[in-house]
């Protein structure tokens, strides 16, 4: 829940992803010597779960961003 306006917060679902393939999930706008809070990072998920199910890239902290980098392997 997002704790200003009593939101949850949803998981992104993916579009346009190949089903049978797979992809790793890395968040890369990290400051130095600091890692991610992403639950997903470093992890590996079919593009049908990426689609269906989707990965939870919000925070709560108001000043924070994500940037991605989905690869195919």
């Amino acid at each position: 829940m997002y704790p200003r306006f009593g939101e949850s917060l949803i998981p992104v679902k993916l579009q346009g992803l190949d089903p049978t393939q797979n992809y790793k999930i890395e968040e890369i706008n990290l400051m130095p010597r600091r890692r991610s809070s992403l639950k997903a990072q470093g992890k590996t998920y079919s593009g049908d779960y990426l689609m269906k199910v989707g990965i939870e890239v919000f925070t709560t902290n108001k000043t924070h961003s994500r940037i991605l980098e989905i690869t195919a392997l």
